[in-house]
């Protein structure tokens, strides 16, 4: 692959990890708005014990849908801290890194992805990989999976 190609390979992985987060991010939304209207139809019945188990099961999802959205909007300032058009000579954060083993991009822990059927793996620096990674240049030796490589390129 060549340098050009690499680098619009870089910025796609980009664009989409940003679209995967603003979609966890539309759907945690859209799961707040559902149960800000359940609180606010449920309505207190002659058992006060259902009326009170029921807000107390809303105010128990509110909080998890709270947490998962501060996480999301967390993920998403960091892509977006990170320039994709920005050459990298060492593994840091927002670098695309080719071994025999496969792409590594180095921004948010989303996982594998594809990408103009070329499988990438998008962690964070905060994982294992990503640790062990961090610093690498071109040439450098890594281990993924138990199986040993080279990383051929850095961008």
């Amino acid at each position: 692959m060549s340098i050009d190609t690499l680098l619009s390979l870089k910025s796609q992985i980009h664009q989409h990890c940003i679209d995967l987060v603003q979609a966890q991010l539309d759907t945690i939304q859209s799961s707040l708005d559902q149960l800000m209207e359940a609180k606010n139809s449920e309505t207190k019945s002659s058992a006060g014990d259902k009326y009170e188990t029921g807000m107390a099961m809303i105010q128990n999802q509110e909080e998890l849908y709270r947490r998962q959205q501060a996480e999301a909007k967390g993920r998403m300032n960091h892509l977006k801290s990170i320039d994709p058009e920005k050459v990298m000579i060492a593994a840091d954060k927002g670098a695309l890194i080719k071994s025999d083993l496969g792409f590594f991009y180095l921004a948010v822990g989303i996982g594998k992805v594809t990408m103009n059927k070329q499988e990438v793996f998008v962690l964070s620096l905060e994982s294992p990989l990503g640790k062990s990674l961090k610093g690498k240049r071109k040439g450098d030796p890594i281990i993924f999976n138990g199986k040993n490589s080279i990383i051929e390129n850095i961008l």
